[in-house]
């Protein structure tokens, strides 16, 4: 998510199963990754209590990984992606602020059901993504970012 986080940034993440959320196109959120199993939620209860193994406990699984993207597409929505990187949702560009949209691609053009969304890097030319793994169910999604909050000197608020 270069320029906007980088990897040894922090973020404040809401989960969604504490608050009901409409995603909107331009929200980054966190989710699970696209091969991995999604754990029921009294496994999420126990593993977030669990703060003393983070590092240690089942380092390099699948299942542990969440990865953070920007939602491009939301349910129902046609999305386009030209071979320059250039983002069309619904026939209209989309144009989002501090993101590198140089790219080297194919045309991707691709319409998302119910449920889907699609997501993408800020770093278009060095981002696993929709891209490469297609839309993203929302049970598949954490919640939604909202702050930077490390380092300090880069607190950032995602909603502006």
């Amino acid at each position: 998510m270069f320029p906007n986080i980088d990897v040894n940034d922090r973020v404040l993440v809401v989960k969604d199963n504490l608050f009901e959320y409409k995603y909107a196109v331009g929200d980054i959120v966190v989710f699970h990754a696209p091969e991995s199993e999604i754990p029921n939620s009294q496994d999420l209860l126990v593993k977030n209590l669990k703060i003393w193994n983070l590092i240690t406990e089942n380092e390099g699984d699948i299942n542990d990984f969440v990865f953070i993207k920007r939602i491009v597409g939301t349910p129902g929505d046609n999305v386009f992606i030209d071979s320059n990187g250039k983002i069309f949702v619904n026939n209209k560009e989309l144009i989002i602020q501090n993101v590198d949209i140089a790219s080297n691609s194919e045309n991707l053009n691709i319409n998302l059901m119910k449920e889907e969304y699609f997501l993408v890097g800020d770093n278009r030319n060095n981002s696993f993504d929709s891209r490469l793994f297609g839309p993203i169910s929302i049970e598949r999604i954490i919640g939604k970012a909202y702050f930077k909050i490390y380092p300090f000197n880069e607190f950032t608020n995602f909603n502006d």
